[in-house]
């Protein structure tokens, strides 16, 4: 082989595997490349999830305190409503029972007055009243309006077991029917408009009558 031969063949050789690195080096780039490539997408992607979780997340706060507020704003719609509803009946309600009231006391006063119309009827009925006191109290005295006086003397009965020791004073003052007895340190009013206030003052001030609204409406 010729000297010249020779130069070429190497020449060649070389060529050769200069191209092989070439393209191992070119392969391995590529590898490289789509390696870096996958890991930045893979990267990007998960970027990309999390954004779209803490948007979702985001979204759902959101939502449920829109939810909370709603139910809140109805809340108190319906508190405000039942509180004028409230305004609305309870001065109806009182009126009503300060009628029912006013009526039922004047039934009990045309009844009392029926009753007090028998003389006789309305001097006992009226000692008898003067005499309700607790039983260590001792009366002394009974004031009683002249008519009554008078009835109790004609039928004999100033002088009952009950009213022994007891002075019988015939007082002006007071209406038929009406009686006020006097002991030691006080006095009982015993007097029927005396009694039908005490009723209508326990009536208004009894919460056992009084219309309730606690439960709401």
């Amino acid at each position: 082989m010729s000297p010249e031969t020779a130069s070429g063949f190497g020449s060649a050789r070389l060529t050769v595997v200069t191209d092989d690195r070439v393209r191992l080096t070119s392969e391995r780039a590529r590898v490289a490349g789509y390696a870096a490539g996958f890991a930045a997408g893979s990267r990007a992607a998960a970027a990309a999830t999390q954004g779209l979780h803490e948007h979702l997340r985001r979204e759902a706060a959101t939502a449920e305190d829109a939810r909370e507020a709603a139910h809140r704003a109805a809340v108190l719609a319906l508190a405000r409503a039942a509180e004028a509803a409230t305004a609305r009946v309870l001065p109806v309600l009182d009126e009503a029972r300060d009628l029912l009231y006013s009526r039922a006391l004047e039934l009990a006063r045309a009844v009392v007055g029926a009753e007090l119309s028998d003389g006789d009827a309305s001097a006992t009925t009226a000692l008898a009243r003067a005499a309700r006191v607790p039983h260590d109290v001792r009366v002394q005295t009974v004031r009683l309006h002249p008519s009554d006086l008078a009835a109790l003397t004609a039928a004999g009965r100033d002088g009952s077991a009950e009213m022994t020791g007891v002075e019988l004073v015939a007082d002006p003052t007071l209406a038929p029917g009406d009686a006020v007895s006097t002991f030691e340190g006080g006095f009982f009013d015993a007097r029927i408009e005396t009694a039908f206030e005490r009723a209508r003052t326990a009536l208004l001030a009894s919460p056992a009558l009084m219309p309730s609204f606690a439960g709401g409406l």
